[in-house]
């Protein structure tokens, strides 16, 4: 079941992308985040007291949830967002496509898990599948001096992610996958705000359509919320490398729903590429299943 929800969630972030496209063409960036992790972050806080009616954390847990919140949401996300303004898409999606591998060195450092042969392959091989798709586009991928200070951006912020991603696994022993996410979410949200406040109020909210907000409370409910508490629950279940192969499916999908809904044109490396990362996942599902 945990691999149709991973699935599900990496479908959720791939037409996330497009959705969000849209949507910035009549919201500026840094406030469209702003009120997007402040969307997700409520609905995730409102089920969590729905559902277990309380947010306790033991108290040696407390410094974990704040230095988490801080590296997952407040500095990754103004890292992340400043990054892309200074370098390219293309350098960006293929910089994520070393998530799986950071993730991987992540929890074997911190001894979590123990990588089976198989399953580093499968993992180079879902990077080498999204290298192929992206470098299909515009004449392959350029990391100019231009680039330069928005590629080292996004690396940092790839390292906070992975960090956040795999030091959640400890934790997630004692909590469920909603409460660690509605609770990271928010406090990394509320200190994220005081970057966005400005923006937001300047808004011309007249001149912005209802189609605009929809997509941004999507953006924030399904992509953020949903997305999360499946992405945390998959890393309980089976482990942060497991999960973490996924990832790469994300220009895949990214790449076919801009061509159904941005009427981008599809590159020819698509389908060779997609096959490679399938193949990077069957691999990894092996590697699982010879370590249980």
């Amino acid at each position: 079941m945990s691999d149709w929800l991973m699935l599900l969630v990496i479908l959720i972030w791939g037409i996330n992308f497009s959705l969000i496209k849209i949507a910035l063409k009549e919201i500026p960036p840094i406030p469209f985040n702003g009120i997007r992790l402040l969307a997700g972050s409520s609905v995730l806080m409102a089920w969590l007291l729905i559902t277990e009616k309380n947010i306790r954390v033991r108290r040696e847990h407390i410094g974990k949830f704040v230095l988490l919140s801080i590296s997952g949401y407040t500095i990754y996300q103004y890292i992340f967002i400043s990054g892309i303004n200074l370098t390219t898409a293309s350098n960006t999606a293929v910089l994520f496509g070393i998530s799986p591998i950071v993730m991987s060195l992540f929890s074997v450092f911190f001894k979590h898990e123990k990588i089976r042969p198989i399953s580093w392959i499968g993992t180079l091989l879902g990077f080498t599948g999204v290298y192929i798709i992206i470098s299909g586009k515009a004449g392959g991928i350029r990391f100019t001096s231009g680039n330069f200070a928005g590629n080292l951006l996004i690396l940092a912020a790839i390292l906070l992610w992975s960090h956040y991603s795999v030091s959640s696994r400890p934790l997630l022993k004692y909590y469920s996958p909603l409460k660690f996410a509605a609770l990271t979410m928010t406090l990394g949200s509320l200190l994220f705000f005081p970057f966005t406040i400005k923006g937001i109020l300047e808004l011309p909210y007249s001149q912005i359509s209802a189609k605009a907000w929809f997509l941004l409370f999507f953006s924030g409910v399904m992509a953020l919320s949903v997305g999360s508490i499946i992405w945390f629950y998959s890393v309980r279940k089976v482990g942060n490398s497991q999960t973490a192969v996924y990832y790469n499916l994300q220009p895949v999908f990214a790449v076919i729903f801009a061509w159904l809904i941005l009427s981008e044109v599809i590159p020819s490396s698509l389908i060779i590429g997609a096959c490679i990362v399938l193949s990077g996942i069957v691999l990894t599902q092996k590697g699982r299943n010879c370590s249980t």
